[in-house]
């Protein structure tokens, strides 16, 4: 029964994915509006400003956490992070072949809002940034619940000021958040027996 709940939770998970990403295809109105009311002077500086900055923090705190796990053998932490660091390499590729398939453009194509503006060729559903930042947020409760309390605020953050830049629209960054979160935890859940092995294994190899 266990094993049973190992797959079949996970594969719920990703249809509830699914069927977010599927229903927002479409801006949809409200979307559209907020959008229009947030990306404007002075906050589409501040949002581009912003941006990237939490996406480097949020990084940095992943490289550090690694590093500390590491040399504090903290096993089944620093084992959790690299299978949280993996889910988000999967879900942010997810997220680039889901943007060219829709190949939704920006609203920063669509109207002039000053400051920079990615390519057109560069697509908008769902936001990659949204999907990088809640994929490392969880990554980073499932391997040490406590900062959880920082991440998530981060990663939230990431999502407004991406919408404050005229980036994305809010539901860009909605189906970002819900793939990049509950796909990681998905992943990860479905690994999980698979995670305290490997902890063990290295736990083991470092005594020697």
């Amino acid at each position: 029964m266990g094993q049973t709940r190992q797959i079949v939770g996970p594969v719920l998970i990703w249809l509830l994915v699914a069927a977010t990403i599927g229903a927002l295809t479409e801006v949809p109105a409200w979307s559209a509006e907020l959008a229009a009311t947030m990306a404007v002077d002075p906050w589409i500086g501040i949002g581009q400003i912003v941006s990237p900055v939490v996406m480097i923090i949020l990084v940095a705190m992943y490289l550090v956490m690694l590093i500390r796990t590491w040399t504090q053998h903290e096993h089944l932490p620093f084992v959790r992070l690299l299978f949280g660091a993996g889910a988000t390499v999967v879900v942010a590729i997810v997220s680039f072949v889901l943007q060219n398939t829709f190949g939704k453009p920006r609203p920063c194509h669509l109207t002039e809002l000053g400051g920079s503006c990615p390519a057109e060729t560069s697509f908008s559903y769902p936001s990659s940034f949204g999907v990088i930042a809640f994929a490392l947020a969880v990554g980073f409760t499932f391997a040490m619940p406590w900062i959880a309390s920082l991440a998530f605020p981060l990663a939230i953050l990431e999502g407004v000021a991406s919408i404050l830049t005229g980036h994305q629209y809010p539901h860009d960054v909605v189906a970002g958040a819900v793939l990049g979160g509950l796909g990681a935890v998905g992943l990860l859940y479905m690994f999980i027996k698979v995670q305290a092995r490997v902890a063990d294994s290295v736990a083991a190899s470092r005594i020697h």
